[in-house]
């Protein structure tokens, strides 16, 4: 003799059934968009800007490949930033500070960044790069 479902019992499996649903769907769209459901912005036209007290450095596109230094000494002058040298690295989608010679390497410390709006700043020189959605974004800076 087979044992039937109560109807309590079909409620509660019927819900389980479709949050199991919903959070694969969600994950699913979460890991094909990347992190926080953003896509990664590597080929879409995202550049590189870089910033002193100052103003406006440089940009070059994310998809590039470019090492630099960015020499903070003139802003030194006028403010209270320190003399400084930040040696970036664009590669493969990335950028990341691989060198500098501040007091508290922060921005060596900190992860590459690889999205639109992410920024990786060294305070002692007054120094901030990120990257933008685009070249039109990276004009306004100017």
């Amino acid at each position: 003799m087979g044992k039937t479902l109560k109807t309590g019992d079909r409620i509660l499996l019927a819900i389980l059934a479709i949050t199991v649903i919903i959070c694969a769907l969600a994950f699913g769209a979460r890991t094909l968009g990347g992190r926080d459901g953003q896509q990664s912005q590597g080929g879409s036209g995202a550049m590189v800007v870089c910033q002193t007290k100052s103003g406006f450095y440089r940009a070059d596109p994310l998809s590039s490949n470019a090492e630099y230094t960015v020499d903070t000494t003139a802003d030194a002058i006028k403010s209270s930033a320190e003399n400084g040298k930040n040696t970036i690295r664009i590669k493969n989608g990335e950028v990341d500070v691989i060198s500098s010679n501040c007091s508290n390497q922060v921005c060596v410390n900190h992860d590459p960044i690889s999205r639109a709006g992410e920024q990786i700043v060294c305070l002692p020189h007054g120094f901030v790069v990120e990257i933008v959605q685009d070249e039109d974004m990276a004009s306004k800076l100017v």
